[in-house]
Formats: C-alpha cells, sequence, structure tokens
C-alpha cells in the first residue's frame, strides 16, 4: 500500500469520518488544545494537516487566527465549504506537502492531530515535525495527537474486527492488522449504508511514545510533557486506565 494516503482522503473519508467524530469530539479536543496551549484570540495557529477542517474551523471561531495546511485537494475544498461565516483574516486553507518547508512562518503553535504521522517513513515523519518546528516562533509549540502502539496492541489482544453505525444508518466495520516487526496496522474499513457502500485501506506506522520522543528531538524539538490525547491530563501508559490518545507537547527552542 505504497503512498496509499494519495487517494485515501476523499470525499468519502469526509463524509464517513465527520460523521464517526461528531461535533462532540471535536468540541472536546479543541477545548483541552485550547486550555493546554494557553491560546487566546489573536494567537496564530498552524493546523497541519488540517483534514476537513474540523480542529481549525472551531479554533478560529473562538479567535485564533488559524492556517490549515493540507495535501488533499477534496479535503481542502470540504474545509473551505464547511468554513461558515469564518472570514478569510481569521482562517486560511492551502495545499501544501508537509514534507517540504512552508512559505509561512511566525506561529505560535503547531498542531499535528488525529494519527497524522506514521503514513509513509520514519525520515519522512521527521520532515513533516521539522516543516512544524521551522513553522513556528523561536519559543513557540508543536503539539501532536496520535494513536499509541501500546493501547493498539492492547485493543487488538481483546477484539481485532469493531463496527459501528453512523448517524444515517451506515454500517461501518474496520478490519485491522498490527504487524509487530514494522509496528505497523494495515487496516481496510469496509461500509454500507443509503448512500452506497465501499471499502478503503491504509497503512500507518504505530509508534510508542518513546519512539515519538526521539522522533521529535531528531527533527530539533525539545519534549515538554506528554497527556492524554488533547487534554492537560498526564498520559497513563499502562494498567486498566490506560490512555487510549497520546498527546506530545514540545518547543522550539
Amino acid at each position: 500500500m505504497a503512498d496509499w494516503w494519495q487517494t485515501f482522503f476523499d470525499m468519502d473519508y469526509c463524509r464517513l469520518w465527520e460523521a464517526a467524530e461528531g461535533p462532540e469530539r471535536t468540541e472536546r479536543e479543541v477545548a483541552g488544545i485550547w486550555s493546554l496551549l494557553a491560546l487566546q484570540p489573536g494567537s496564530r495557529v498552524l493546523d497541519a494537516p488540517c483534514g476537513y477542517g474540523r480542529i481549525a474551523r472551531s479554533l478560529a471561531q473562538r479567535g485564533a487566527v488559524v492556517l490549515g495546511v493540507d495535501l488533499s485537494h477534496d479535503l481542502i475544498e470540504e474545509a473551505e465549504r464547511t468554513r461558515g461565516a469564518v472570514p478569510l483574516e481569521q482562517l486560511r486553507y492551502r495545499r501544501a506537502d508537509l514534507r517540504e518547508p512552508l512559505s509561512e512562518a511566525g506561529f505560535d503553535v503547531a498542531l499535528n492531530i488525529f494519527s497524522s504521522v506514521g503514513y509513509s517513513s520514519e525520515d519522512d515523519d521527521i520532515r513533516v515535525l521539522a516543516t512544524l518546528r521551522a513553522a513556528v516562533r523561536p519559543g513557540g509549540f508543536v503539539f501532536i495527537e496520535t494513536a499509541h502502539r501500546d493501547w493498539v496492541a492492547a485493543a487488538l489482544a481483546h477484539n481485532r474486527d469493531r463496527g459501528w453505525r453512523l448517524p444515517d444508518g451506515t454500517l461501518m466495520l474496520e478490519q485491522p492488522q498490527l504487524d509487530p516487526v514494522s509496528g505497523r496496522i494495515n487496516s481496510t474499513w469496509y461500509w454500507s449504508g443509503p448512500t452506497g457502500a465501499g471499502q478503503k485501506s491504509s497503512s500507518l506506522r504505530i509508534y510508542t511514545a518513546s519512539e515519538l520522543a526521539r522522533l521529535i528531538g531528531a527533527a530539533g524539538l525539545r519534549l515538554l510533557s506528554v497527556h492524554d490525547g488533547c487534554s492537560a491530563a498526564p498520559f497513563v501508559g499502562a494498567g486498566t486506565g490506560m490512555s487510549r490518545r497520546l498527546g506530545l507537547l514540545a518547543v522550539r527552542d
């Protein structure tokens, strides 16, 4: 599944994943990000990749000045379509490959949310993180939120396949397989509902917290703290209270 992400993030992705995530999750994550990073109206934020704009739009509605960047034409178009009444000076979108430096810099914060690392090689992930580092001002923050291998391995040990139903009645089924040597989770999603049926496949490197800390250092950032997803709560790496999601807060010295 080389370069699977080139075609994965299309209008089917927008329709299905937006319905699956829901506004409650977005509001919870944005509230956590706002508090953890001490954002305020006027803070300059880079959301990269921004997907269809769910985080970028909500941050802009709170008063941040946001640039959303993504490689997918379809996702950028959907983000623009759903921007609502947020003015251009508050929220902009552009298409770019994050493995290459951006033309804009001086952001207070750069965000990488919803398992947006691990698409390709470690070298590519370091390049993405280095792009985020270069985009923030000295003393600026980079925040990464992603799945982590310990929770994924534990979850798959109990129930490998999982299914759920979207609000419109569409049935979604995920069949993941974790390669313990490469650390990649190869998943196929199937869906069927009132708007049609289909399937998508992906291959995502699922890092441990220590592996991500190493990549952050290799990109020239200094890790400050680890969190339970998009919240100020500390990350719990083991036991019955293990965090499902991992948030890493780093600074550009």
